[in-house]
């Protein structure tokens, strides 16, 4: 069995999760999103890929992304 590390899933959830989170922090920053916005987002996001690194699969964290562009796309 791999480890943790050697996981590609795992590296694939830490990206998806910080592209996820580069997104927030633009609509945080561009004004777009107001805090209840970025709350709903980090709360649905943060759970998502850590259960991704859980059970060491990407589908998770892929969903927390996807999630995250459609509350983008809503608010435009």
């Amino acid at each position: 069995m791999a480890s943790f590390f050697d996981n590609r899933a795992v590296w694939w959830a830490l990206a998806l999760g910080a592209l996820a989170g580069v997104r927030i922090w633009t609509m945080a920053l561009s004004g777009v999103a107001q805090l209840p916005h970025i709350m709903g987002a980090l709360t649905l996001l943060v759970p998502l890929v850590v259960f991704a690194l859980l059970i060491r699969r990407i589908w998770p964290a892929a969903a927390g992304l996807v999630i995250v562009v459609i509350i983008e796309l809503s608010l435009l």
